[in-house]
């Protein structure tokens, strides 16, 4: 078994922590470790440092290099500094694996996503291994659906394989009305999608060539360029050649087409996208989520964090409200105005303030 790691993502829904330069996946938005560490940390209880491949853009190579240091160089999986979001990016990943270790299965690990307790995570990676290996088929993850919720996908479940694993009959994607979602969990068998995946590198690049043969053709240039003179550049115009997209454009179709498998996940999972995710993971019933040097009277609902030990924030009577605090920006949004955040970012852009970007 091989983990590919993904860390080039840009994390623009976690500013002011996540930046240009250095996003929220090498950023301490959780305690004093970042999301990425906490990863590595945790897959170096199970795996070998060799066997752990790390898939980042070139630019955030110098914190993948500080932040795990156990893992080998040879083992950096480096995209261009061009975005192209991870359909391309986790299909360059797949392509190298492919090329060195194609018998082998991968299981993929986003590193801006947490999940608690960790043996459970470890466990699951064995028991998807183990479906891999005796039906040749994907492995995602999925949470039993309980709410309707308008902002998820859902699996429509198959033949129960034991151990909390199915087949997938249909991938449901999101319903655009609460009334819609509610009736899907009544009325089918269906669980949350939660994006893992699990298969063999070369299976998950022959899906590339029937639902995106326009990133296969071109990850096929790039395969010939590997090795050759004038490699990176090579790649470099390549890749920036190739449209952007999600990685979905292609496992989507595979779910879809009853051949795929879910595990039910025995941990709980969440990505951290926005602020209002890392409250919903890690508050808990409690009245606020507080990290850093932080005093509450009379507030709830609330996530506050400051990055400075020796500087105080001090809330009172606020409700439903994000305090985010750093070196050289200060965040206050209310919960349900979080996506406001791109459009701070687009008035800095505007002002010309890169530096806070």
């Amino acid at each position: 078994m091989k983990i590919i790691v993904t860390a080039g993502g840009q994390g623009t829904k976690m500013w002011p922590y996540s930046r240009i330069e250095k996003p929220k996946q090498f950023q301490p938005i959780i305690g004093d470790e970042s999301s990425y560490k906490h990863n590595i940390d945790i897959l170096l209880r199970k795996f070998n440092p060799e066997d752990i491949f790390i898939s980042t853009k070139r630019k955030f190579i110098k914190y993948v290099s500080e932040q795990s240091p156990q893992i080998p160089l040879k083992n950096y999986i480096v995209e261009p500094d061009i975005a192209r979001d991870r359909g391309p990016g986790e299909g360059l990943a797949f392509l190298k694996l492919a090329m060195t270790h194609p018998e082998e299965p991968f299981f993929l690990v986003q590193a801006d996503c947490y999940r608690e307790p960790a043996d459970r995570f470890l466990k699951m990676i064995e028991q998807a291994e183990q479906l891999v290996i005796k039906h040749k088929q994907l492995v995602t993850g999925g949470i039993k659906a309980t709410e309707p919720s308008i902002g998820v996908d859902y699996l429509q479940l198959g033949k129960d394989l034991g151990a909390d694993a199915y087949t997938i009959d249909t991938f449901v994607f999101r319903k655009s009305t609460i009334k819609e979602t509610r009736e899907l969990i009544q009325n089918f068998h269906v669980v949350t999608h939660c994006n893992h995946m699990c298969w063999y590198p070369e299976k998950i690049l022959e899906a590339y060539k029937q639902y995106r043969p326009d990133w296969y053709a071109k990850l096929m240039e790039i395969k010939e360029a590997i090795d050759q003179p004038g490699e990176n550049e090579a790649i470099e115009r390549i890749y920036a050649e190739m449209e952007k997209g999600p990685t979905e454009e292609v496992t989507t179709h595979v779910m879809d087409s009853g051949k795929a498998m879910v595990i039910l996940l025995p941990y709980k999972w969440t990505d951290l996208g926005t602020w209002n995710s890392v409250y919903d993971f890690f508050a808990d019933g409690i009245e606020n989520y507080q990290d850093g040097n932080v005093v509450s009277v009379d507030s709830a609902g609330s996530l506050i964090k400051t990055s400075h030990p020796d500087k105080l924030i001090a809330v009172a009577g606020v409700e439903d409200l994000v305090v985010v605090d750093t070196d050289d920006a200060l965040l206050v949004i209310p919960k349900d105005k979080i996506d406001k955040i791109k459009d701070i970012q687009a008035e800095l852009e505007n002002r010309e303030t890169p530096e806070y970007l």
